[in-house]
């Protein structure tokens, strides 16, 4: 565990043994230790591991023992009974600000009050007025933190954390590049996950301008608060409610802190443990063979040299193998978003898109593609305005003349989103089926069937010799909606028998399929598609967020279906159909 996860747990603690009026001594020895803890320059781990609890200040031997327990274990029992002994929603409440212990014990004992919900409740309808201790400007107060609370708790999507980054990053490099070296951004954003909590910023500011940038970044207009400011981290939180947490290093420690700062934690904590058994000690200011004797690296690339590896894309830093195939020299070159040579899954305002095929279509060519696939919603998605056998079959007459329009410049394919039916059919019968040149076949309705029913019903469309890819297997939304119930291992297995691709829906909002099945699919040599699932000519863009899941998932170049050229495409969607219907 991180040193901070840690001193958070002896601050819950704390926090805890306060609502329970337990011995103000015993408090006040975790707020010390969690304070001690949060200050050290040095992993926990790497203290405890000797066996001396003299060895971390502050620390005596019960505590000690606690912080081995957290660190050999990852939990800590005492902990787990304390969380328990108290409502859940008791200790949302210490998350607000200007509500301490005191008060939400007060709130609770007092007026049975065992939540957020239930606190907003009873300042809403004045239940709380003329308590000592709860005046009117502290019940303004609260109701303003409960406000805030509503918007600060939750992740972002990678597309609005990415964009926060992108801005304040910029604006530091317009305003201070005269005081830091580099500016980066590092974190989960940078290993390009789905969500994302905050954004770490990490700076090498020239010795001696340290309160010079300081005094740029915290003039950011976009700042709502800060949270906390010391010399070399500093926390903020943004107008739209993210956290930013800013750390200066020196430029001859940029490449090890930009390291670790990017994580992932398992990661870290893996190569630190492999590293150590050979005579390296790492952490965020070096990496050291002996206290005195540091090891100087200019990138990453050489940081990871040191110990023999492979270099490791950011993407790839979530402790799922990574670093004992960089070991043997097995990472891939991964995808690039410069390898996609076409587009499927695009909507057009034949049904719900927001442009005519014509205006996807220059915007495809405006973004060097060769080919799109046009595939509007089928005559099941009525919310979509769904095409009907007829209007979809002037479409592709209608695609036809467009190719001859466009010959030389981009190939259009003939395409649908046909719904899944409950029974696991397509929403059109072969014969129209069979004029088209792929299909993408989804989920839109009925998700609360069984786990067992719903595997099957995508099943089903798998076998259907005319289903061409799956699109968003999940049906998720991120942050919105949890996806439905699906075996995706044996989604994949018939995918892989039926030769079936398999979409990476690259909407920021879907990114489905989730990256940790990618790696199973590429292993069943189940092909991907990456899909924009487009309804406006700027949301064709979307596809490069979708190569960074690919990434993240070890998807290659080969594994990629739009990223051939446009003949193979064509003999690929053509094979597909043609193997199923042997099967059949």
């Amino acid at each position: 565990m991180t040193n901070s996860e840690i001193a958070e747990i002896f601050q819950q603690i704390a926090e805890i043994l306060e609502i329970k009026g337990e011995n103000p001594f015993k408090i006040r020895a975790y707020l010390n230790a969690a304070a001690a803890i949060s200050g050290l320059g040095e992993k926990l781990s790497d203290m405890v591991s000797d066996g001396d609890h003299t060895n971390i200040p502050g620390i005596g031997k019960d505590l000690y023992l606690k912080i081995k327990e957290l660190e050999n274990t990852g939990k800590l029992d005492y902990y787990d009974e304390l969380v328990k002994s108290v409502p859940k929603g008791l200790l949302e409440l210490l998350k607000l600000r200007g509500l301490g212990p005191k008060k939400a014990n007060l709130l609770y004992k007092d007026f049975n009050i065992k939540g957020i919900e239930e606190l907003e409740y009873a300042i809403k309808f004045n239940k709380l007025n003329g308590i000592r201790g709860l005046g009117q400007k502290t019940l303004e107060n609260l109701k303003k933190s409960i406000e805030d609370y509503k918007v600060f708790k939750q992740r972002f999507l990678y597309i609005d954390a990415f964009n926060q980054a992108f801005l304040l990053e910029a604006y530091l490099k317009n305003t201070a590049q005269k005081l830091a070296d580099e500016i980066r951004t590092a974190g989960s954003l940078r290993r390009k996950m789905e969500t994302v909590g905050d954004i770490d910023i990490l700076a090498s500011v020239l010795t001696g301008k340290e309160d010079k940038f300081l005094e740029r970044f915290l003039s950011y207009p976009e700042i709502l608060r800060v949270e906390s400011s010391g010399a070399t981290k500093i926390s903020v939180v943004l107008k739209s409610g993210i956290h930013v947490d800013l750390r200066i290093v020196s430029q001859e420690d940029f490449v090890y802190a930009l390291h670790h700062f990017t994580g992932s934690k398992l990661h870290n904590e893996e190569l630190r443990s492999r590293e150590k058994k050979r005579g390296y000690k790492i952490n965020e200011y070096g990496i050291f063979i002996s206290d005195d004797n540091k090891i100087t690296v200019n990138n990453e690339t050489e940081f990871y040299g040191v110990f023999g590896m492979q270099y490791i894309p950011p993407e790839l830093r979530e402790g799922t193998g990574e670093i004992d195939e960089a070991l043997s020299g097995k990472i891939p070159v991964l995808v690039e978003e410069s390898d996609l040579k076409g587009v499927f899954h695009i909507h057009t305002s034949y049904t719900d898109g927001k442009e005519s095929i014509e205006e996807m279509i220059e915007s495809c060519i405006k973004q060097g593609y060769k080919y799109a696939g046009i595939s509007d919603h089928s005559v099941s998605a009525h919310y979509a305005k769904g095409l009907s056998a007829s209007e979809l079959e002037s479409q592709m007459e209608y695609i036809d003349r467009l190719n001859k329009t466009y010959d030389g410049k981009i190939k259009i394919f003939k395409g649908v989103e046909s719904d899944i039916l409950p029974d696991g059919s397509l929403d059109y019968d072969e014969k129209i089926l069979a004029k088209l040149d792929f299909v993408i076949a989804s989920v839109h309705s009925r998700f609360n069937m069984t786990e067992n029913l719903m595997t099957e019903r995508i099943i089903s469309a798998i076998k259907n010799p005319y289903t061409t890819m799956i699109g968003h297997l999940t049906g998720r939304l991120l942050l919105e909606r949890k996806g439905y119930g699906v075996d995706v291992s044996k989604i994949l297995d018939f995918a892989s028998k039926y030769k079936t691709i398999i979409e990476l829906n690259a909407n920021p909002k879907r990114l489905d399929i989730d990256w940790r099945h990618i790696k199973e699919a590429i292993s069943k040599n189940v092909m991907l598609s990456i899909n924009p699932d487009a309804h406006n000519s700027s949301s064709i863009y979307f596809v490069n967020y979708g190569v960074n899941i690919a990434r993240k998932g070890w998807a290659k170049k080969s594994d990629i279906l739009n990223t051939k050229d446009v003949l193979e495409v064509s003999d690929i969607l053509a094979k597909i159909r043609d193997y199923k219907k042997k099967l059949l």
